[in-house]
């Protein structure tokens, strides 16, 4: 209940809360610590009083709000809990949609690499013909003949070493991708003490991924299987 204060000025009554009353204690209190003094016997037991007395509202400010800080947590975790209950289906479905966009995503790099990978057996196979024409015209004493072939076969060895069909990735708004890689598996017998200057046994797994990730997924390890994933990201 809330207790009256009269105003002497205007004999008006000023209703106090029970936290406005409490309040006002606390202050006294602090003031009250504030002026003792201690510099006798008597002073000190005196403030071992006033302390107790402190430790007696400490508890009291403690008793008033917990009721409230029971209910507003209990309010709390109401709210956090439908909150992830709305969540909840959302974020499946954000799972769902870039599982499929990751699937179409490599799918796509797959063909890729399978294109690629034929149009380096064509290049290979049209080099080697080339070299048997420059060794059929050498023989034949065509010497401007089999120059001209070497050449060619010298250009596309290159396209079957060097030679690509560049990426295409599928783009819309706010969609981007990630490349990175994931280590499946590791024989230490097999991996070597360091490679590239870098030492990794005992393996180190943070050295490895720095090498793979150093060489875009280019290096070979022996002994170490990984494999490149994508991750989709989208921006709201």
């Amino acid at each position: 209940m809330n207790d009256a204060v009269v105003n002497t000025e205007n004999n008006a009554l000023v209703l106090d809360t029970a936290e406005e009353k409490l309040d006002k204690e606390v202050s006294l209190v602090e003031q009250q610590a504030a002026s003792v003094i201690v510099a006798s016997d008597e002073d000190y037991a005196n403030a071992g009083t006033v302390t107790a007395e402190i430790k007696k509202m400490q508890k009291k400010v403690t008793e008033y709000w917990e009721p409230l800080r029971a209910s507003t947590y209990k309010a709390y975790q109401d709210v956090m809990a439908r909150k992830k209950e709305m969540l909840g289906p959302l974020e499946s479905a954000e799972k769902i949609l870039k599982k499929k966009m990751v699937a179409y995503y490599d799918e796509k790099e797959r063909k890729r690499k399978e294109q690629e990978e034929a149009m380096r057996r064509l290049a290979q196979e049209e080099a080697d013909r080339k070299l048997e024409e420059a060794i059929a015209a050498d023989a034949a004493g065509d010497v401007v003949g089999a120059e001209f072939a070497m050449a060619e076969a010298e250009i596309m060895d290159d396209v079957a070493v060097s030679g690509g069909i560049q990426s295409q990735a599928p783009k819309a708004n706010g969609v981007s991708t990630t490349k990175t890689w994931v280590i499946e598996s590791i024989d230490e017998s097999k991996v070597p003490v360091d490679i590239n200057g870098a030492v990794i046994r005992p393996v180190d797994e943070k050295a490895v991924m720095a090498l793979i990730k150093a060489t875009k997924g280019k290096i070979v390890i022996p002994g170490i299987k990984y494999k490149e994933t994508v991750t989709v990201s989208v921006r709201s």
